[in-house]
């Protein structure tokens, strides 16, 4: 007997996925998946080239998920099988040239080398992938349109935990460098609340986060929205709650052998907002870096 699907027409294209995940998410869809099925679709989705070309079953094992699940999954989303919701993903990597994760693969191969070697390899072969996943899926239109707000709202705060918090604090010393009113959510560890009841509509917040996330984060998120402050995700799903709430959402993948996130990916995204945002401010970038140099001269720090 047939299955009822939840959609007639599923998405021909992987830009037609992202935004069906998005409307998941953020319960505007008519179709509702659970929060682990979600989850799996939004990291198949982040990482297409993996998606692509792995069998159904290294495909589940990857993502800890039965096969039946993906194959259940493909139902849900008005697919006849896996197969037809993988050629979504092979069309996608088709015309282009350069496979990275392939290209990752052949680092990360098994040379017979010792195993410091072998690491160095395979962990720096991750991380390329990941940010060569994480540029092969940039829209440069929603990095300036993310920039301007960056360069033109009044206030800005950066806010990551844990692991995060360190790309957070980069990213809050490297814009302090170009605009006045950019600095940490928690500055002076005096706490997300303190910190955002600093902020007012019109304002901008970056949350920097991945699975899993910290609630403080993902109540900021939704806290800062209900504020009418503008915000920024780097995560690392489409799935993720910070994208739920955020009004420009950047996918920074994270998978790896290192024994937390891998970071690599979101480091990169920084610089690419940050020089977007100097870009953008022209003269007073230059003024505002000169200022800095000028003080870093006359307190004599730089050995």
């Amino acid at each position: 007997m047939h299955k009822q699907t939840d959609t007639a027409m599923p998405p021909s294209t992987l830009s037609g996925l992202k935004a069906l995940v998005a409307d998941i998410s953020s319960g505007k869809a008519q179709i509702h998946l659970g929060g682990r099925t979600l989850r799996t679709l939004a990291a198949m989705v982040a990482d297409p080239h993996h998606t692509a070309v792995s069998p159904i079953g290294k495909l589940a094992e990857n993502h800890q998920v039965n096969a039946s699940t993906l194959t259940r999954l493909s139902q849900r989303l008005g697919y006849t099988g896996f197969a037809a919701l993988q050629q979504v993903f092979r069309r996608h990597i088709s015309d282009r040239s350069g496979f990275y994760s392939e290209r990752a693969g052949r680092l990360t191969a098994e040379t017979g080398q010792d195993p410091t070697t072998q690491l160095i390899r395979r962990i720096g072969g991750e991380e390329l992938s990941n940010i060569s996943a994480m540029l092969e899926e940039l829209d440069p239109v929603a990095i300036e349109a993310a920039a301007a707000i960056i360069a033109g709202a009044p206030h800005v705060c950066i806010h990551g935990a844990r692991q995060s918090a360190s790309v957070a604090s980069f990213m809050a010393y490297a814009l302090a460098m170009l605009r006045n009113d950019a600095a940490l959510l928690e500055s002076q560890q005096q706490g997300v609340a303190h910190g955002l009841a600093q902020m007012a509509d019109g304002d901008a917040l970056v949350l920097i986060g991945s699975s899993p996330y910290t609630r403080a984060t993902v109540a900021a998120a939704r806290v800062a929205n209900e504020q009418g402050i503008q915000i920024i995700a780097l995560t690392d799903s489409l799935a993720s709650p910070l994208a739920a709430n955020a009004t420009h959402s950047f996918i920074t993948p994270t998978a790896g052998s290192f024994y937390s996130n891998c970071m690599a990916s979101s480091a990169v995204l920084v610089e690419i907002l940050l020089s977007a945002v100097a870009r953008r401010l022209e003269q007073r970038a230059v003024s505002a870096l000169n200022r800095h140099e000028a003080l870093i001269a006359a307190l004599d720090i730089q050995i």
